[in-house]
């Protein structure tokens, strides 16, 4: 249903349209110091709603968000590379179409626009990206969270 009220500015209700939805941000941090973690570790979403995951990388190494089981329930939008530039961020690519999983290098940033379309109780978000010193996997020292759809 859409529907305006006349003042000084519309008011528009994009309630059925989710082309004129806001997003929901959402920030992820890959990593937190020298720590092989998600902050935060467990991720709340809605089903119908549009959602700005913004997965954020300021450590040293390069970090996967993987969910097959994320990627299964959702409606992925778009996928925007963010560049900064004097404090400011830009877009400098924008990826279409089905997304499993996501490599954010260090320092930078990514996007994930979706809107979750099938409830569920998701344990399987991990970085798998293998840390040589400790011959183990992110996840393997600790970089794995869970994710509920409602």
């Amino acid at each position: 249903m859409l529907t305006g009220f006349l003042s000084l500015g519309t008011t528009v209700s994009a309630e059925g349209d989710l082309t004129r939805q806001e997003p929901i941000t959402v920030e992820v941090q890959l990593g937190v110091g020298n720590e092989h973690r998600f902050s935060p570790s467990h991720l709340e979403f809605e089903t119908g709603k549009l959602y700005k995951l913004v997965l954020i990388n300021n450590s040293q190494v390069k970090h996967y968000f993987t969910s097959f089981g994320l990627a299964k329930r959702v409606f992925s939008r778009k996928v925007q590379v963010m560049q900064e530039t004097q404090g400011e961020f830009s877009r400098t690519a924008e990826i279409k179409g089905d997304i499993s999983e996501i490599e954010v290098f260090p320092g930078q940033r990514v996007e994930w626009w979706f809107v979750p379309v099938q409830t569920g109780e998701l344990d399987d978000l991990h970085c798998h990206v293998d840390d040589e010193a400790a011959n183990m996997t992110h996840a393997e020292l600790g970089m794995t969270g869970t994710i509920s759809i409602k």
